[in-house]
């Protein structure tokens, strides 16, 4: 399997600029550049050794013995540390190391394990040098080294992530072919008898089945889609996200019926956030409270204002008079695939939770004993107020 996942410079910059690495600390190693690379080939024999020793890695490193390839490539690493500055080469070759061990199939522990072994490597090195040079060439070390694991385990992530949404995608195209087949060939058959027998009841139970693994196909690829996201931050006015929401709603059967109250401050129109995305967090929001309304008395109330935290954040409120969710309901809400409702995915949380945590907020559920479920979105202050609060 080969991956193909771009270098995000601009996150690894991040990353060395919370990390305290500079260029100063690139050019303090590049003075000690050849007493480092003197020792290139034994880290690279000894690094292998180390791994030969664990059962579970010995047999990556018996394919590996002959051409002595993986050596080559360790003892190459090895000598990016000390080019003195980072080169798009030094960090592309991080950063595939990361993908390239998804694609083995490598441990991650093992990975950890290869960088407390590659620390110790330098620092015994380390350790030959005067007294006077030696802490800040271990602070340099450190501080490269932490780096170095960092973005391994950024590219880890990435990589796995995206298997795992390719395997989403792939089964979600592969569901929803025979599903609509098998939806289209009941309907026909449906036609051919009498309304009401029990063979028809068959088919119509089949049928809302059908439509259900229909719209859990169609939730697992929106799912899929939001995890990847790459949002893009931006003011966004929150009635316009809202009432877009409620007008892709439009064709639900609980519209029918619902009253619904909008009730937003308008000190505070706009929230920060991918505006695609929070469309689509409301979206789920809003058909899962229509989905949980007492038909006797369906209300939903979408309120806001500022949120009682030390950051400037919007609340955004949606209350529903539906059955107040339990303690085992409010734990699992957010689990992909938990549903109380007979014809629910158990995605739609699960998404609007990811969008609102992809623009830096978050969603809650809290339940209102004897009135209904109260559902909490904090997102982001518009930027430009946020400097004024």
């Amino acid at each position: 399997m080969k991956l193909d996942i771009p270098v995000p410079f601009e996150r690894l910059a991040w990353f060395r600029e919370k990390l305290g690495l500079e260029e100063e600390h690139m050019n303090r190693l590049g003075g000690f550049r050849e007493t480092f690379l003197a020792e290139k080939d034994r880290f690279a024999d000894s690094l292998f050794q180390y791994f030969f020793e664990i059962p579970e890695t010995r047999t990556i490193l018996d394919h590996e013995r002959r051409s002595r390839e993986l050596k080559r490539v360790w003892a190459y690493w090895y000598e990016l540390l000390f080019k003195g500055s980072f080169t798009a080469e030094m960090l592309t070759y991080l950063w595939r190391s990361g993908v390239r061990h998804v694609e083995i199939n490598l441990d991650k522990r093992f990975i950890n394990l290869a960088y407390a072994f590659i620390r110790k490597f330098l620092q015994d090195v380390g350790r030959t040098l005067d007294n006077s040079q030696r802490e800040h060439v271990f602070v340099a070390l450190d501080r490269l080294i932490d780096f170095c694991l960092l973005t391994e385990t950024h590219a880890y992530v990435t990589a796995i992530s995206q298997c795992d949404i390719e395997v989403v995608k792939g089964l979600s195209h592969q569901v929803r072919n025979p599903l609509t087949i098998i939806g289209g060939n009941i309907l026909r058959l449906q036609r051919k008898i009498k309304p009401g027998s029990p063979v028809s009841r068959t088919y119509e139970t089949i049928l809302m089945e059908n439509r259900r693994l229909e719209n859990m196909v169609r939730d697992a690829g929106v799912y899929s889609e939001v995890f990847q996201l790459e949002p893009i931050l931006s003011d966004v006015r929150l009635e316009t996200a809202i009432l877009l929401a409620l007008k892709k709603l439009q064709g639900m059967e609980e519209m029918k019926t619902a009253r619904i109250q909008v009730k937003l401050d308008p000190a505070f129109p706009y929230v920060q956030g991918d505006s695609t995305a929070l469309e689509t967090m409301f979206y789920y929001l809003l058909q899962n409270s229509l989905e949980a309304l007492d038909p006797m008395n369906p209300v939903i109330i979408i309120s806001s204002g500022v949120a009682d935290t030390e950051e400037a954040y919007t609340q955004v409120e949606i209350f529903n008079t539906g059955k107040s969710p339990d303690s085992e309901e409010l734990l699992n809400a957010f689990v992909p695939f938990y549903s109380t409702k007979p014809h629910g995915t158990g995605f739609g949380l699960a998404i609007a939770q990811i969008v609102a945590r992809k623009s830096l907020g978050d969603v809650m559920l809290e339940s209102v004993p004897g009135e209904g479920t109260r559902c909490i979105v904090r997102l982001p202050i518009r930027h430009s107020l946020r400097e004024e609060l």
